[in-house]
């Protein structure tokens, strides 16, 4: 099955503030179908890695065999960085153009140190553990560098690494959203719940397949928060940097759910069907109100480097 994407995105001009990058030298889809889906068999299951869990595999007729496909941004950033301000407006404006067609984050490494440090004053580091495993894992040539923008965790650039260069980001993004339109399976929240009085997350994603794939996907599953006004080293007159006070920083990774390279979804052939379950704990100082969920559906080959993003989806808490 085919579908007719319109694609637009922005043509931003960059200043050189825009299009450089700190160093630490320097200060769901809607899916169409023939007729209605149904389920042939049914094998349960007690598969669990950590807090995520396959509760069953459904084998359904009917699907699509395509499904439109949802770009995954992720930015390595950082609050000491004068870049990172133009880089995310950068990608908040490509994902108002294509709206329903990008999910993105933000994450702050200590490897990207001391650029993705706080300052005092700050409200909150953003720095967190699972944004170190990514960093290792995606660009680990360019530590200290920042900002640097993952495609759906395509290597496009060689010279860059996973992790892209403004500059060159933005001349891919044009690219991989007019070729990389479809995608074999498609993700959707089936449940989601919030106890506030224990601070629990927890529901059912579904991860469906319209064809069969020939390697082996991982179901990864991360918490970002939006709305955190705080102070960020920013643009200021005549060349100069400032710090900027009521920044609001947006898709923040506050987290991923264990384990952070996922579950293993085994035999993923035409019309296969995986309830995942999974919870998670987070701290009373985290607003509910600004948290979303985002489900991962992605390969993971440290011997071929082989970590491309398929699929990704995304919820609020409440």
């Amino acid at each position: 099955m085919k579908y007719s994407v319109k694609i637009t995105y922005v043509l931003l001009l960059a200043s050189v503030v825009l299009i450089s990058a700190c160093s630490k030298k320097k200060s769901q889809a809607e899916v169409t179908t023939s007729g209605a889906a149904t389920t042939s068999t049914t094998t349960t299951t007690s598969s669990n890695t950590g807090d995520l869990k396959i509760e069953s595999q459904n084998t359904v007729s009917g699907l699509a065999t395509s499904f439109p496909k949802v770009m995954f941004v992720e930015a390595f950033s950082g609050v000491r960085c004068v870049n990172v301000p133009g880089a995310m407006s950068y990608i908040a404006g490509i994902d108002s153009a294509n709206a329903g067609k990008v999910i993105e984050i933000a994450m702050y490494s200590k490897l990207d140190a001391p650029l993705s440090d706080s300052f005092i004053g700050s409200k909150s580091s953003y720095k967190c553990s699972d944004a170190d495993y990514l960093r290792n894992l995606l660009g680990p040539s360019s530590l200290g560098n920042v900002p640097q923008l993952c495609l759906n965790r395509k290597l496009l650039v060689p010279k860059d690494g996973i992790g892209m260069y403004l500059w060159d980001f933005q001349s891919q993004f044009a690219n991989q959203l007019s070729s990389d339109q479809t995608s074999p399976a498609n993700i959707s929240f089936i449940s989601k719940s919030y106890d506030l009085a224990t601070g629990t997350i927890s529901g059912q994603i579904q991860v469906q397949y319209g064809s069969s794939i020939s390697d082996t996907d991982y179901l990864s599953v991360a918490i970002k928060e939006n709305n955190l006004v705080d102070l960020q080293e920013a643009p200021g007159n005549g060349g100069l940097s400032k710090v900027d006070s009521y920044y609001v920083h947006n898709n923040v990774l506050r987290k991923y759910i264990y384990p952070e390279q996922g579950i293993k979804l085994p035999g993923a052939t035409a019309g296969k069907t995986f309830v995942v379950s999974f919870t998670t704990k987070i701290p009373a100082n985290w607003n509910s109100n600004n948290l979303m969920i985002v489900g991962i559906l992605h390969k993971q080959n440290s011997v071929t480097g082989n970590y491309y993003v398929s699929q990704v989806a995304q919820t609020k808490i409440k």
